[in-house]
């Protein structure tokens, strides 16, 4: 058993990775080019481990080489004016690879590995996704967010800040110190709070049922 024949491994490592080496790694100015490079090669294991689901080939480079190079401007050039671009382009490429993960992984009626996998790495996506529509929401409506003064002593809300927030309330822990204000940021906090709940409800659900037929 190969790890080759499990795309949705790499692409779950390396979003664990970039979690992982991002707060580093984002000091340096090399590299942050280092990480534009590395969401790059992240956005191509996405497209790898999302072919297995109905779409076109072509369908998923629409969404990808938009994404990839929105992020190199963004993070080499500082188009300040490209941002709310970039990050919807990152929302909806993120998105759409959720929907070709979870149509793949619910698909026939045996789990297999790689399935596992992507049932994993479609949950860490689900963040990364809510962190992009909080970080345009900020990036539209400065203000949205308020942390606490002893967690923000630079008084900045940055994309870190927002994606730690997305997975605290897609895990339902909610530590506290980083409050929605806006009303567009309660409403989204609110549908990630419910998809949490439910993604993993219906994995479970799932697995049950499976291992019942089985």
């Amino acid at each position: 058993m190969r790890l080759t024949s499990f795309p949705n491994f790499w692409l779950l490592f390396a979003l664990i990775t970039l979690i992982a080496i991002y707060p580093v790694v984002n000091q340096y100015a090399g590299g942050r080019a280092f990480l534009a490079l590395y969401d790059g090669v992240i956005l191509l294991l996405a497209l790898r481990a999302s072919r297995k689901a109905w779409y076109q080939p072509w369908l998923g480079y629409a969404f990808a080489v938009p994404a990839m190079m929105l992020y190199a401007a963004v993070a080499l050039f500082g188009h300040e004016e490209l941002v709310a671009v970039h990050l919807l382009a990152q929302i909806v490429f993120h998105g759409f690879v959720v929907i070709c993960l979870l149509r793949y992984m619910l698909h026939d009626d045996v789990m297999t590995f790689d399935e596992l996998f992507a049932a994993a790495a479609l949950y860490v996506l689900v963040g990364f996704v809510f962190g992009y529509c909080y970080a345009l929401i900020e990036h539209v409506q400065p203000g949205s967010f308020y942390i606490n003064g002893p967690n923000n002593p630079d008084n900045t809300t940055s994309w870190w800040d927002l994606l730690y927030f997305s997975f605290t309330c897609l895990t339902s822990v909610g530590f506290g110190e980083i409050t929605p204000v806006s009303d567009s940021a309660r409403s989204i906090v609110m549908i990630e709070q419910t998809t949490g709940v439910l993604y993993l409800a219906i994995l479970i659900s799932r697995l049950l049922t499976m291992q019942r037929q089985r």
